[in-house]
């Protein structure tokens, strides 16, 4: 008799984490990973280069090239080539593949799996202040937040990142054609651009993630979490959200002692 478990569908997590010279990305990934281990009860594969020395106890570890000093804006070192080896690299049939700054304090991706899909984007983002960003550039494409992308091993999902290969090879032109603003490759840019060529020049949302991403911009001193609020402390003021996933761009906060508190009292470590 057939071994039943033998056609169940494998799931996990994938995380990119390359080390610059100014922020730790692998230490931040052992972080994020244990919440995202804790919430959606899924293992982690973490995809970096040879010198990192990750402490957290991954599934895989599957070690690449880190592509050199990929670009520099303001004196900050930004290394984020690569993301399209998550489809090639990720040993799991159904893939939640996350930036590192991604907080994971619930289990709403993994409900999205009972729905039928070969990829979901992040097509929507917001801040305090309820803002989005609607256009790569004037007259470009609308914006996809590159930073969460759900995808099965499919033909479709294949395509998207050879697209997105593609797109990273050839980035001067696909900036031109679709008139994009920045100079500097974004992951966000080159899905936003896979995701409208595959789907007849169309974005196709309502196969996206049915929800914005909440990204908190500013400086962050301190983070409390209760049953049900999530609240962030800053230096002159606080917000008090509801409990929710959230996109953190304070890389020096989640190097921070507090963030390793706030990871301890959740997942229930020390």
């Amino acid at each position: 008799m057939q071994n039943s478990k033998s056609s169940e569908k494998s799931r996990g997590i994938v995380v990119f984490a390359i080390n610059t010279d100014t922020v730790d990305y692998v230490g931040i990934a052992d972080q994020t990973s244990l919440l995202a281990q804790k919430n959606l009860g899924l293992p982690v594969t973490l995809i970096t280069d040879n010198s990192a020395q990750p402490k957290f106890k991954y599934d895989n570890i599957v070690y690449i090239d880190a592509q050199g000093d990929n670009w520099r804006e303001g004196g900050v070192q930004w290394r984020n080539f690569g993301r399209h080896y998550a489809y090639q690299l990720s040993p799991y049939d159904e893939t939640v593949l996350v930036d590192t700054d991604y907080l994971i304090l619930d289990d709403s991706l993994n409900m999205l799996f009972a729905t039928d899909f070969d990829y979901k984007l992040m097509h929507h983002n917001t801040n305090y202040a309820g803002a989005v960003y609607e256009q790569m550039g004037e007259t470009s494409l609308s914006y996809i937040w590159a930073t969460v992308v759900l995808f099965r091993k499919t033909l479709k999902s294949q395509m998207l990142f050879e697209l997105v290969a593609k797109i990273q090879r050839n980035y001067r032109y696909y900036r031109a054609v679709y008139n994009i603003r920045e100079g500097n490759y974004r992951n966000d840019y080159a899905f936003a651009i896979a995701n409208n060529i595959i789907n007849g020049y169309n974005s196709n949302e309502s196969q996206g993630i049915p929800w914005p991403m909440l990204t908190i911009e500013d400086k962050i001193s301190r983070i409390m979490l209760t049953d049900t609020q999530v609240r962030v402390y800053h230096a002159d003021r606080a917000a008090v959200l509801p409990y929710q996933n959230i996109h953190v761009m304070d890389k020096e906060y989640l190097q921070s002692r507090d963030f390793e508190q706030v990871v301890e009292a959740v997942c229930g470590t020390t």
